[in-house]
């Protein structure tokens, strides 16, 4: 009977034929030389035969084995075939951080199994795309490797000589030219990705792919099939789609429309074990050195390494938990140092290992390492087992100690590993944000009995629901467990949650049905249908009902993490019905649950900014932000509140800093409704700055999303109306050449914007009793169209908008319309508004607007000493707002023929017109003494 056959076998009869010679072991490949190079390099002699007939032994072993192959090959002058897929697997598991190993394994396994994977991964700098790609390259030998970035023309060219296109290539970047079309130059980069497509498909075999951000072809920038400048993911998305062999594309951005998968960076406990896996001699504080000289940047550690490999060798490690004296210390290290929190008191770990820690050898002392006084940490984490033996009674004597030295985490890790499930659920139960702690249980109960299961899916919907992550797999599953239980109220309360999610996805007929006729409920299930209900009185803008629900569910017993929620509804509808003082108290009693009170800080933050305090909005909306990113809240959220904190600093001239904030927010705003969001709010900032053409391209994508999109209707029809608003005014930038900031100044009609403006003045008026955020919005509506209008219809629309309820509203209008009577020409009567100014919110665009009011007023009707006068409050602001300041002056001065004074202001004018030199003088401070 033949003999079965097995990649090793197969590996090994491909040099065979090569070999010839003989030395002390044998002849050169067979089986008694391989045994015994195997002995003399610390292996097993008798593994090689398990190895080559029967595909069995350790991976240790079996990695020896390949090297001794490989270095036949390499005496042959062949190069070695790539190792056996699953050695290949057992490499990259050791190595690859948790994300990287599994789509390696996911892509190796699928090329073996004669299918055609297509896959990308898409990870920052210092996530591993190269670690991944190098590793997939080692078991894919045969593979085309290309790495693009910065001018693509080498990498290209590169691969078109393996393609035999190099002449075509060639041909193609000599057409392409700056003074080209834009869509002339999309049509031959189109051409160039093709030529590409088709080569590669001809060859049929695989690609590994590494992209950057950014690129360059031939000096021009990369455009999409419209023309339109893009990154380098959106351009290459074509080339991706028509490939019809396998790939393994490794971005540093996500492609618009492909599916793909993140990286992370490496964790450290990741970073020690890359480090350790390939220098396996090194001694722990030289592999800690290494680790932290790299930080958490594979590309650094990889490279570190690989210095390091030079002055090392290799060697398998052993496996301690064999050793009859080692083994308890290494099963102990194993499941009391989880790599969430690696450091074990030291009690604790001689109590369950049996001595001191000066009882060990030192060779078990060299498994520890000091992590702080009282503590210790593995060493080498990769001598440790992944499932060590006797767990569970290590997990219940540590769940002991934890239960004697409380430490949350420790105590939900270790009640599960001892399958204490009743003290697990007490503890999520009493609050639901601890399941953050343990991702991945509601997966790992699927064995539990059925009362715990019930027990813990209440609880993962309590955690998500926090979180707004509705849509959650695990969400789904535990709303349908809950909906098929013995108990009516469990099922009664699934049906609160699920109303919840409708709510947060703007489905309020389907929530509202979901919550009639509700059997009795206990207090907190009552509690949470209340907050259901005072979410939909609030949609429907009766803000007494809305309150009155929340009111009743505060009276109720409820636990900690609920009473937060209940107080952050209560002064968000304090806030949305206009009674800021009320919110701004209720809020600050949002205390104990972090991710509750970082949203509180964010309401607070931007209740502040309404009110015109915008430098107090600017630490409440850091502090949420911080919170936020602390709970790792979902990042939807995270992009909102950073995306505002770009707003309020705008608010206060910072548009620098601001559009840092906005733009990160931007670049992760996970969904389209996000982007959208932030587009137009990035718009309006834009339009400050004075960019108009960036703030029309940002406000319109937003605007065309808005228009179009049936996800949360009533948002989205608010967020349109004002996106409207943020596009008119980029009109108005465009058509005057004036950026959008105070002290603001009508300039005559600018009909694009007029023509947004004029009906959504009718639109939004009737809403502003409705909400504040709606009379927030035709506040800024009039005030926009004022400027677009003449002097005198500005001052008659503005007239009976004069008396708001909040200061800082009713503060804009008086200065809108003292702005449309200075510019009819009636200063006296301007002066005279803003002496009926209230003290003003300290927001200094506020001060900017008056002090030019006042300023040219009595330039008009006194003369320039008298303007001088007020203009020595310039100082106080900031530059940008100076230079408004100055410009609006100096177009004043040249409509009074007063070029003179304003040369003299000016410090002289040079080849500048005179609002200009104005612009660049009072941004210097170089402003008027005061006489």
């Amino acid at each position: 009977m033949a003999r079965k056959t097995t990649p090793w076998l197969e590996l090994l009869e491909g040099v065979r034929p090569h070999l010839s010679g003989r030395d002390h072991r044998g002849a050169k490949g067979s089986l008694r030389w391989l045994e015994a190079v195997m002995a003399e390099r610390g292996g097993r002699a008798g593994a090689v035969r398990n190895i080559l007939y029967k595909d069995l032994g350790a991976p240790e072993e079996k990695a020896r084995l390949y090297g001794i192959i490989a270095e036949l090959y390499r005496e042959a002058g062949l190069n070695p075939p790539a190792p056996p897929v699953e050695l290949a697997l057992e490499r990259a598991r050791r190595v690859l951080g948790r994300d990287k190993r599994r789509y390696y394994r996911r892509f190796i396994r699928a090329l073996s199994q004669g299918e055609r994977p297509q896959m990308i991964v898409v990870g920052e700098a210092a996530t591993g795309k190269g670690v991944l790609l190098a590793h997939v390259r080692e078991a894919v030998p045969e593979a085309f490797f290309v790495n693009v970035a910065g001018d693509l023309g080498p990498a290209l060219y590169s691969l078109a000589e393996l393609l035999d296109l190099d002449e075509a290539f060639e041909a193609l970047l000599a057409r392409l030219s700056p003074v080209q079309p834009y869509a002339v130059q999309a049509a031959l980069q189109g051409e160039v990705r093709a030529l590409f497509a088709k080569g590669l498909n001809a060859r049929g075999r695989v690609l590994l792919l590494r992209a950057e951000r950014d690129a360059t072809i031939a000096d021009l920038p990369l455009r999409d099939a419209d023309g339109n400048r893009v990154r380098l993911a959106a351009w290459l998305e074509p080339l991706l789609e028509a490939l019809e062999v396998p790939y393994l594309a490794a971005l540093s951005e996500p492609p618009p429309k492909l599916s793909y998968q993140l990286l992370k960076p490496p964790s450290r406990q990741e970073a020690r074990r890359y480090v350790s896996e390939r220098l396996p001699h090194l001694k722990a504080e030289e592999v800690e050195a290494i680790v932290n000289r790299a930080g958490r940047h594979y590309g650094e550690l990889s490279r570190l390494t690989l210095l390091e490999a030079v002055r090392h060798g290799d060697s398998a490690e052993a496996d301690l938990e064999q050793d009859p004296r080692m083994g308890p210390l290494v099963q102990a290290l194993a499941v009391l140092s989880p790599d969430e929190d690696p450091a074990v008191p030291v009690p604790l770990l001689e109590q369950v290992i049996g001595r001191t820690l000066g009882e060990l050898s030192k060779a078990e002392q060299a498994l520890i390492a000091e992590a702080g006084e009282g503590y210790v940490r593995p060493a080498v984490r990769a001598v440790l087992p992944e499932r060590p033996r006797n767990a569970r009674c290590v997990h219940a004597e540590a769940l002991a100690y934890y239960t004697r030295h409380p430490h949350p985490f420790r105590q939900l890790y270790h009640a599960l590993g001892a399958e204490a499930y009743e003290v697990f659920l007490e503890l999520v139960e009493e609050d639901p944000m601890r399941l953050a702690l343990v991702p991945g249980v509601w997966g790992e109960a699927a064995a539990w009995p059925l009362s715990a299961r019930l027990r813990l899916a209440n609880a993962v919907i309590r955690y998500r629901a926090v979180l707004g992550e509705y849509t959650h797999p695990e969400v789904r599953e535990a709303l349908e467990l809950l909906a098929n239980a013995p108990d009516p109220e469990l099922r009664a309360w699934a049906r609160i949650k699920a109303a919840e999610a409708y709510v947060d996805q703007g489905r309020y007929a389907e929530a509202a049905a979901l919550i009639q006729e509700l059997p009795h409920l206990k207090d907190e299930a009552r509690a949470e249908a209340l907050l259901v209900q005072a979410a939909l009185e609030r949609w429907r803008g009766a803000y007494d009902r809305a309150e009155r629900a929340v009111r009743e569910a505060l009276a109720l017993s409820i636990p900690p993490f609920l009473l937060d929620r209940a107080r952050l509804w209560q002064g968000v509808v304090a806030k949305d019905a206009g009674r800021m003082t009320e919110a701004l108290e209720v809020l600050k009693e949002v205390r104990h649950n972090p991710l509750a009170v970082a949203r509180a800080r964010y309401q607070e933050g931007d209740l502040l900014m309404r009110l015109g305090r915008a430098e107090e909005a600017v630490t409440r909306i850091e502090t949420a932000l911080q919170g936020l990113e602390a709970v790792d809240a979902p990042l939807e959220e995270r992009s909102r509140v950073r995306a505002r904190l770009g707003t309020v600093l705008r608010r206060l001239a910072r548009y620098d800093e601001g559009a840092r904030h906005l733009y990160a927010a931007l670049e992760c705003a996970p969904d389209p409704f996000t982007r959208a969001r932030v587009a137009s709010e990035a718009a309006i900032l834009e339009a400050a700055r004075g960019r108009g053409f960036e703030a029309v391209r940002l406000a319109a994508e937003a605007e065309a999303f808005f228009r179009m999109t049936s996800v949360r209707p009533e948002e989205a029809r608010y967020r349109h109306r004002r996106t409207l608003f943020r596009l008119a005014m980029a009109f108005w930038v465009l058509g005057t050449g004036q950026p959008y900031r105070a002290p603001f100044r009508g300039s005559g009609s600018v009909e694009a914007a007029r023509r947004l403006l004029e009906p959504l003045f009718s639109e939004v008026a009737p809403l502003a009793s409705t909400a504040d955020r709606y009379r927030h919005l035709l506040v800024d509506v009039a005030l926009g169209l004022a400027l677009v209008l003449p002097a005198a219809e500005a001052a008659a629309m503005l007239e009976p908008l004069l008396e708001q309820p909040q200061t800082y509203l009713a503060v804009q209008v008086r200065l809108g319309y003292a702005e449309a009577l200075l510019r009819g020409g009636r200063p006296e009567l301007a002066l005279r508004q803003t002496l009926l100014l209230p003290e003003l919110p300290p927001e200094p665009g506020l001060g900017a607007w008056k002090l030019a009011i006042e300023a040219e007023a009595l330039l008009r009707l006194e003369g320039p000493q008298a303007a001088e006068r007020r203009l020595g409050g310039v100082r106080a602001l900031p530059a940008p707002l100076r230079a408004q300041v100055g410009r609006v002056l100096g177009r004043a001065l040249l409509d009074l023929g007063l070029e003179a004074v304003g040369e003299a202001w000016a410090g002289g004018l040079g080849p500048l017109g005179l609002p200009e030199g104005l612009a660049l003088a009072f941004e210097r401070a170089a402003v008027p003494a005061e006489v």
